[in-house]
Parts: C-alpha cells; sequence; structure tokens
C-alpha cells in the first residue's frame, strides 16, 4: 500500500527510526487505551505495535504527520488482503486526543480508501470495540455500515470501496 496524502495530513510507513514519535501517539490517546486495555500503553507499546506489523507482508503500520509540518498527529494500521484478497480491514486509526473532532480522522479514512480503492481493493473493514460509541459513531457517520455482531460484543463493520 502507498502513502498517501490529504490535505491536512501526510501518511508514511512506519519504521524503527519512528518509534519515539509512535510511542508519542500511543500515549497521546489515554481514553482509548484505557476503555481497550483498562491500563496506559507499556513504555514498549511502540516496539511491539511496530515488531508485529514488519513479520507480516500484508500489513502496513503508517504514522499520519502534519502536512504543515510538527509531530506526528496519528497512526493507521492496515491489514491488506483480509479476510478476502480484495478487502483490507483497519486494524487501528488514532489521533492524538486534541486533534480530535477536527475533521482529521475523517480525512484519513478518505485518503486511506483513495489508495486502497486505487490499488484495487473493493472492500475495506472494522471491528468496533463494544462500548465505544464515539468510533461507533464516528465509523457509521463516514458511510461504514455494520455488517456483524462479533462473540465478544465488538461490531464489525464495511465500506465498499
Amino acid at each position: 500500500m502507498s502513502p498517501f496524502r490529504t490535505p491536512r495530513l501526510l501518511a508514511r510507513a512506519a519504521s524503527g527510526e519512528d518509534l519515539a514519535d509512535l510511542q508519542d501517539v500511543l500515549g497521546a490517546v489515554p481514553t482509548y487505551h484505557e476503555l481497550v486495555d483498562g491500563e496506559p500503553p507499556a513504555a514498549d507499546a511502540a516496539a511491539s505495535l511496530l515488531a508485529d506489523a514488519e513479520v507480516d507482508p500484508d500489513r502496513r503500520l503508517l504514522l499520519l504527520w502534519p502536512a504543515v509540518g510538527g509531530p506526528a498527529a496519528g497512526l493507521v494500521d492496515v491489514q491488506l488482503h483480509w479476510p478476502e484478497p480484495d478487502a483490507a480491514h483497519v486494524r487501528l486509526l488514532l489521533l492524538r486526543e486534541p486533534l480530535q473532532g477536527r475533521g482529521l480522522g475523517r480525512e484519513a479514512a478518505a485518503g486511506l480508501e483513495e489508495v486502497l480503492r486505487g490499488e484495487g481493493f473493493r472492500a475495506l473493514r472494522l471491528a468496533v470495540t463494544a462500548g465505544n460509541d464515539g468510533a461507533r459513531e464516528f465509523w457509521e457517520r463516514i458511510g461504514f455500515a455494520p455488517v456483524e455482531r462479533l462473540p465478544a460484543g465488538d461490531t464489525l463493520h464495511e465500506k465498499l470501496l
């Protein structure tokens, strides 16, 4: 999957040189970590996330950078060719909490959709954690429809590209 640019963001592959920036982004979303993990991210969370992504040839971990410069604004973690060859799955889209509510998530999702469509993908999927009403509302507002309730209470959403 190619890097992409939106009017306010530049998404590019995360590398070992980005560990401090990646860890900083993870630490800047405490509400998410409290909801999902019940605690702040571990000190090695960025290294673990990057290592997991690097061993999977169909996984892309992208840092989202402000187009005008500054610290990393967020990240997107995408699994390509899953669960079918022409589908992709958003494992995670995070934005620093102070940047949420400004349209950057919508912009990042649109940029991701555009690059995936251009590379022949036909669907984008994601799972929303039970109780994460803000995320569910966000994804549904930008056109993702719930398609399946998973056993743990999470909801699978999909958008055709």
